[in-house]
């Protein structure tokens, strides 16, 4: 669907949520047949396998899906915006501010919701708004905040109102953090429409000069709460209609006026999901880039993905082929048609990104009661500096889990042995749990060559894993011993010795490079089962076990599951790697 179309979509959703009186289904009519609600595409069953959304099926899907077509779990939002703004407008976090203009309450602002994820990249954040979602700051609030753009700069606004959904479907609730039962969500926007269809639409003209927002929104909704009365879910349109009245707002208070830069328009509805169960999602309704002297553009359709949206019941021939272009839905895969993801897929099916890898671990383990407070956690990983970029696993992975005891050396081995896993295991809390990420490493360079890749600044290849790729060399040509007694190369030495038996065999495979990453993976996995025990306490150990992918810069790395266990003291072990290897 084109600019066009979304906008004429757009139109037909204020008269049908807000004016009309007729079926709230029609809403949704020209977005899918059959009803949305009734579909399952690829976004929703990776969203719900990452522990983002909820099950296809369910009454909270259904829900989402029936009254909020159109809806993406916050991150996906976030990261389809920005890399469009980036790549498009060079936007960055140096030249671009961050405003908002949400409601206040404290469950818009959890991790994983759209305005943390846009603050933590954005940088710093002009809050705009006040209950309801309006930006009450004004044309003075917002010609002083423009006022702060830097030369040419440019401006992001992100704004919208919320509505609550509960694990049972109900549009309008939300079960709050330690409560136990379900409140109003938003419970400013729900009290005007209750007061003033109990009001005939006429609510008391006596104003208070100390509830200024919740007058405006009484105000607002005199107008059309009989019309919304009638719908089918009157706190779906509810939520619709508080969405143009801050955008009606929004419109009246922006300008151009600060500079040559951009102003980008992101508006739409805040969806609190259950907490803990699933991430918040946001009804994508306006995306919108001004400029002083120029043409509008529309951008809506960038959250559009027809490979990935479509339902599967009505195209099986996507197959896993559709799961997979999730990922790059979400920024965080290459297209399938780039080299370097053919030649990934190929050596290594089943490649996730970090992201993807670190949350769906994460949603499995929180089933096994591992939490931030009582687990420690280690890596086995090569320290060749392009293993930890900010957006690869381990360093995801320290910034959930915290303090990362590094167990590796050069290829990835647990060098620190059987005397520094009991020096690690013994600060693990009491009754509590290990988690240790390790493996070697390859790279693929942009032309898809396994065992390349470019690094920063230089200008041209070089082999990863260098120590990996030199042993497998130094084992062809017979070069296995040390280069003397004086040779202080303790780990190198031990490389050549483990990967030399092997050297011949991989060199006949149709490519020795993935062959030897392969090979370097059961070499580092048996030195690690070797040194690790259950003997801490009685918590879970577990093992996460894989080949780290080296894509080429601006791709992020992926990691190719080899192990994914955990142990117990006096139980038997439990294999969890098919549940990350359902999109091989």
């Amino acid at each position: 669907m084109g600019a066009v179309g979304r906008r004429r979509q757009l139109q037909a959703r204020r008269s049908r949520h807000v004016v009309a009186a007729s079926s709230f289904l029609d809403v949704i009519e020209a977005n899918s047949k059959p009803a949305r609600e009734k579909q399952e595409t690829a976004q929703d069953k990776v969203f719900h396998w990452l522990g983002r959304a909820p099950k296809p099926g369910s009454k909270c899907f259904e829900a989402l899906h029936k009254y909020f077509p159109g809806s993406l779990p916050g991150a996906a939002v976030h990261l389809r915006s920005k890399a469009l703004l980036e790549d498009k407008y060079g936007m960055n976090p140096k030249n671009t501010l961050l405003g908002t203009s949400f409601c206040p309450d404290e469950i818009n602002n959890n991790e994983f919701d759209l305005p943390t994820l846009m603050r933590n990249y954005w940088g710093n954040v002009f809050p705009m708004g006040g209950i309801g979602g309006s930006p009450y700051v004004g044309e003075t609030g917002f010609k002083a905040f423009s006022s702060h753009v830097a030369e040419d700069g440019h401006i992001v606004v992100v704004f919208g109102p919320h509505v609550g959904i509960s694990e049972d479907g109900e549009v309008g609730k939300y079960l709050r953090e330690g409560q136990g039962s379900t409140s109003t969500a938003c419970g400013a926007v729900v009290g005007a429409y209750n007061a003033c269809l109990a009001a005939g639409g006429d609510p008391s003209s006596d104003e208070d000069i100390y509830d200024m927002q919740m007058n405006e929104i009484m105000s607002e909704f005199a107008k059309h709460a009989a019309a919304i009365s009638q719908t089918e879910n009157p706190m779906a349109s509810s939520a619709y209609a508080a969405f143009y009245m801050v955008l009606d707002r929004m419109r009246k208070i922006v300008n151009t006026d600060f500079g040559s830069g951009k102003l980008v328009l992101i508006g739409g509805i805040q969806i609190n999901m259950p907490h803990g169960s699933m991430d918040d999602h946001f009804l994508p309704l306006v995306f919108e880039v001004h400029q002083s002297g120029a043409e509008s553009e529309d951008l809506l359709d960038n959250f559009s993905d027809i490979a990935t949206q479509q339902d599967l019941k009505l195209c099986p021939w996507q197959g896993k082929t559709s799961l997979r272009e999730v990922f790059s839905f979400m920024t965080w895969s290459p297209p399938s048609n780039y080299p370097a993801y053919q030649a990934m897929h190929k050596y290594f099916p089943g490649a996730l990104p970090s992201q993807a890898l670190h949350e769906r671990k994460r949603s499995i383990l929180k089933k096994y009661g591992f939490t931030k407070q009582n687990t420690l956690m280690a890596t086995s990983l090569c320290p060749d500096e392009i293993n930890h970029d900010p957006s690869d696993l381990p360093v995801i992975m320290q910034n959930h889990w915290g303090d990362v005891f590094p167990m590796g050396g050069i290829s990835g081995a647990p060098f620190v042995g059987k005397t520094g896993f009991k020096a690690f295991s013994s600060h693990v809390p009491e009754d509590g749990n290990i988690i240790i990420l390790f493996g070697p490493h390859v790279g693929i360079s942009p032309d898809g060559e396994v065992g390349a890749c470019m690094r920063h600044g230089q200008g041209k290849m070089s082999t990863a894993c260098g120590a990996v790729v030199g042993a497998y060399k130094a084992a062809l040509s017979g070069a296995t011993d040390p280069e003397g007694s004086d040779a202080y190369d303790k780990q190198m030495d031990w490389i050549v010795s483990k990967i030399a038996p092997h050297a011949k065999a991989i060199e006949q495979t149709a490519s020795p490079m993935a062959a030897l990453s392969h090979t370097s993976y059961n070499i580092v996995r048996d030195k690690m089962f070797k040194i690790v025990n259950n003997d801490f306490g009685s918590g879970w150990l577990c093992l996460v076990g894989c080949i780290q992918i080296n894509m080429p810069d601006p791709l992020e790395d992926h990691f190719y599951p080899c192990t994914f266990e955990l142990r117990k003291a006096g139980e038997e072990t439990i294999d969890l790697l098919h549940e990350l290897k359902e999109f091989n």
